[in-house]
């Protein structure tokens, strides 16, 4: 009994461990990278930082052949991993989350339906009749990491059916964001890739259906699917999205048969024990350890396991390396408040700050008064109302889709000045409202909520 007083205690967390679980750090982390490229834009080191972007990298395999800048990397290589993770919770979503029932999914989807329509008509309506109008999907999406970065940091007193109606929304904001590049912001089509690229999603898909819950033929399959996409002309990330819809979302065995197994599995491992030396594990023990993991390894549906290794790689790698790779705008002191007043600026800021508000709110509004949908029990009309302003932060998927509206390639002289003075003008206006939709969304949500006991709350974690 000495002995086992100083057993270490189950389910001790390191504390690297607790601050890379922190919505709050990853949140934090991305504006630092957002921060840090505006700096460096707009300083002595503005032709390196245009430079590392336009760095070429690429190799050969035969007749394949793939060169692309740094950039076209990022957004077309980290960022097709960052749509599989997207595609990863959609699916998990859909299947045993809050999207997973119709009467659990109707609130927070009428909610995002209106926070995307409001938005873009807001958009085009600045922008009426003028090439610019083709950015009007740039201010559909919320931000997932910076919306519930925001939550997190209000405290304990914030109801947990917020943060779950908030993730909710945004998973189907990314619903919406993802059909919108795959329809309007995808170029022309070359059918023969793209055939191949179906073919192997179909494989993918039979390989789920014949019980393969390896990783790695996922991965190779993927790869080419990427490819094949990439060389398509439909963007590359949406392979990343079907893709992940191909991935198992069942385990091998149901977690009573776990259960059993493992008692099975630690009655024999004690059994086994010799008492000669303690401090090693002996031939027998051993095998029963490998058991034991084989058994951890079955009983956790591969989707699962997939998105909890890429979660941490996604928020903390891939979106502040995307953040510092686009968020690099040259401002020019002397003429920034002629861009503030520019249509495409006006559009992206009013599109998220005011169109989100609208949306979210007149959509919900109108399922509840319908009958269609009701309030989570403990949330009000002001908590939702200050969702709507989280929901205005549109970091991440704006400045992708303003990437892909606003594209330069294949243009020269003036019409390609014009593109890139309209990509430049809607990232300030994504800054803007993004930071003025954090701020907002904060202030009035810790006002709101500032009579919730704590003991009837909690922050919910994504």
């Amino acid at each position: 009994m000495a002995k086992e007083e100083h057993l270490p205690q189950l389910e001790q967390v390191s504390p690297l461990t607790l601050f890379f679980k922190q919505d709050a750090v990853a949140a934090g982390l991305l504006l630092f990278s957002a921060l840090a490229a505006l700096i460096v834009a707009n300083s002595p080191a503005h032709d390196w930082y245009e430079h590392l972007w336009h760095t070429h990298f690429g190799f050969s395999l035969g007749d394949w052949t793939l060169d692309q800048t740094l950039h076209h990397w990022i957004n077309d290589g980290l960022m097709a991993i960052f749509f599989f993770m997207v595609g990863l919770e959609i699916k998990r979503e859909l299947m045993v989350g809050e999207l997973a029932s119709f009467r659990k999914a109707l609130l927070p989807a009428m909610a995002a339906a209106g926070g995307m329509i409001f938005p873009a008509l807001i958009f085009v309506l600045f922008n009426f009749e003028t090439e610019a109008a083709k950015g009007w999907g740039i201010p559909m999406a919320t931000d997932i990491a910076f919306a519930t970065g925001v939550l997190a940091l209000i405290g304990k007193r914030v109801p947990a059916a917020i943060g779950v109606f908030l993730v909710a929304l945004a998973i189907v904001d990314d619903i919406g964001s993802v059909l919108v590049i795959a329809v309007f912001y995808t170029e022309q089509l070359a059918l023969r890739p793209l055939l191949i690229g179906a073919f192997l999603i179909l494989l993918s898909f039979g390989m789920c259906r014949l019980g393969v819950r390896w990783t790695f033929p996922y991965v190779i399959v993927g790869a080419i699917i990427w490819f094949e996409f990439l060389q398509s002309g439909v963007h590359a990330t949406i392979a990343g999205v079907l893709l992940a819809f191909t991935i198992p979302a069942d385990a091998r065995y149901e977690t009573p048969h776990f259960f059993g197994r493992m008692t099975t599995l630690l009655y024999r491992f004690t059994d086994a024990e010799d008492y000669k030396n303690p401090l090693l594990v002996n031939a027998r023990q051993q095998s029963l350890i490998r058991a034991i993991l084989k058994e951890c390894h079955h009983v956790e549906a591969p989707l699962q396991r997939i998105e909890h290794l890429l979660h941490p790689f996604s928020v903390f790698v891939i979106m502040p390396i995307f953040a510092f790779a686009n968020s690099g705008v040259v401002i020019d002191f002397s003429t920034v408040g002629n861009m503030l007043l520019q249509p495409v600026t006006l559009g992206a800021l009013a599109g998220l700050m005011l169109g989100k508000q609208i949306g979210v709110m007149a959509f919900s509004m109108a399922a509840v008064k319908l009958g269609w949908a009701e309030l989570p029990k403990g949330i009000r009309w002001t908590h939702i109302y200050g969702v709507s302003w989280l929901a205005g932060i549109g970091f991440t998927m704006a400045l992708f889709i303003d990437e892909l509206a606003f594209k330069t390639t294949g243009l020269t002289g003036e019409a390609a000045e014009v593109m890139l003075r309209h990509l430049a003008e809607a990232k300030v206006g994504i800054f803007l409202a993004s930071f003025l939709s954090g701020l907002g969304g904060f202030l009035l949500l810790r006002y709101f909520c500032r009579n919730t006991p704590p003991e009837e709350a909690r922050v919910s974690a994504h």
